[in-house]
């Protein structure tokens, strides 16, 4: 691990960046002037946090932002700045982003066995965009005080003496029931960004435990009860199937397609492929974003929200089964998406193989690691705390859960400098599954869909299990 700097030269670049918006903004009227110190005070205020305060995740992450939000001021003012001076703060914009990225790579600390990213440019621009990422997200997100506080500490009270008094059974596993496959569904025609495939729909017919806190508040989510699944089938002889789970705050067309290669897999290899959308997300949600009230819900919930999710996944591959029996069903999933798929290698034995990647693998672990600290410090004292919270979703948690799926069909990868998932946390996945094929690669988590060294990673795990038809065409 690199030695941890106790001063971050970088911190100079958004101080001067920052002066330079004071000083020129101010000299072109009161409109300019205002506009200039809303781009420069938050990249003052960075600086000044990196230098006296290292450490602070979110204050590279509110850097990263503000260079965002800096460099299309530059580019709205350009007219009144004038040329030298707009491309000056334009660059200067880039120059915070990078900073950004450089600080929070040199930060981290990551486990002995996670290789060191470089610190290249290219690095830190990935890093800086997950910071950005993170950055909005923190500032919009729910943060739970007063009566909310204390519905979550009566609820997970509760839950605890459920768990003391023996209520899961083998870890949790006889907890969960197995689902058969639905008989009444409808496949409708439909097609986005090029891609043709069919919306398959049914009821979820999932049931919240009526034992557990929240379940009637949980059940009463009426768009959530019917599942959704894209599907891409091939006519004629059956093929295999690929269950491609998706990630927080995905379930809609624009991410989800280019983010699997959809028509790659599909079409270049001959496989059919399975999309399901995850519990509260695309046209399941019930919050104006998708994935709303998944992860910044009532904390009680966190247990009903993995559970539906595994749930759903299991109904839809007994739906493939019945459709095409005896055909091999793998499972690929990325970041939450990659935290269902090894929830289902911990039921479904009969997997050809199962792929988490960048897999969140310890909700309790990654809400604590993005809360804002004076929160943070507030739930702790109401008696929320994070290690707890995580042996309370031990049954809905692919680090608690043995898995079935044979560690031969097991792979992972993950993201050396990744900001929304700590490296721990796959790492952590690696060892429970007892160390099977791994794969680290140097970027950030929202890098993966443009990592090209992750393609032959994934699609040799597909083809060494059979389920890409046409090998000769990777």
């Amino acid at each position: 691990m690199r030695a941890q700097p106790r001063w971050q030269a970088a911190a100079l670049i958004p101080l001067a960046v920052g002066l330079g918006w004071l000083a020129f903004g101010w000299a072109h009227g009161l409109v300019v002037a205002i506009l200039a110190t809303c781009a420069g005070v938050p990249l003052l205020g960075c600086a000044t946090a990196i230098a006296l305060w290292p450490g602070d995740r979110q204050i590279t992450q509110y850097l990263a932002v503000s260079a965002i939000a800096s460099g299309l001021l530059a580019v709205l003012l350009w007219p009144w700045l004038g040329l030298f001076v707009g491309g000056g703060l334009i660059v200067g914009a880039i120059a915070c982003f990078l900073a950004a990225g450089w600080v929070a790579t040199r930060e981290a600390a990551r486990p002995l066995a996670v290789p060191e990213p470089p610190l290249s440019l290219a690095v830190c621009r990935k890093v800086a965009t997950d910071d950005a990422l993170l950055g909005v997200f923190v500032a919009g997100a729910r943060i739970p005080r007063g009566e909310v506080v204390k519905r979550d500490c009566n609820e997970l009270r509760a839950l605890s003496t459920l768990a003391e008094q023996g209520y899961w059974h083998n870890g949790g596993k006889d907890w969960h029931r197995a689902p058969g496959a639905p008989r009444d569904f409808r496949l409708v025609p439909a097609s986005a960004q090029g891609f043709r495939f069919q919306w398959l729909n049914f009821d979820s017919d999932f049931e919240a435990d009526p034992a557990l806190p929240g379940a009637a508040r949980w059940q009463a989510h009426r768009p959530n009860q019917r599942m959704a699944a894209r599907i891409f089938r091939h006519e004629g002889a059956p093929r295999p199937w690929l269950i491609c789970i998706h990630g927080y705050r995905m379930g809609v067309d624009a991410l989800d397609l280019s983010l699997f290669r959809a028509k790659r897999l599909h079409l270049k290899f001959g496989m059919n492929v399975a999309m399901p959308i995850l519990p509260l997300h695309g046209a399941r949600r019930i919050a104006r974003v998708t994935g709303g009230h998944f992860l910044d819900g009532p904390m009680a919930d966190l247990v009903h929200a993995q559970a539906q999710g595994l749930w759903d996944l299991r109904r839809l591959k007994a739906w493939i089964q019945t459709q095409q029996p005896g055909q091999s069903i793998g499972a690929l999933g990325y970041s939450l998406g990659g935290y269902h798929a090894a929830l289902l290698a911990a039921f479904e034995a009969d997997l050809a193989c199962v792929i988490a990647g960048i897999p969140l693998t310890d909700i309790p672990a990654a809400l604590w690691a993005h809360m804002p600290t004076l929160h943070l410090r507030y739930l702790e004292a109401q008696g929320l705390s994070q290690p707890r919270l995580s042996e309370l979703m031990a049954p809905v948690s692919p680090l608690h859960l043995a898995p079935v799926v044979p560690r031969e069909r097991r792979y992972i990868f993950a993201a050396t400098a990744d900001r929304l998932v700590d490296p721990d946390q796959p790492l952590r996945l690696w060892h429970h599954w007892d160390e099977p094929a791994m794969h680290w690669y140097h970027g950030s988590h929202l890098s993966v869909r443009r990592e090209a060294e992750l393609l032959p990673f994934v699609e040799d795990a597909l083809a060494q299990h059979e389920l890409i038809v046409n090998p000769g065409k990777r």
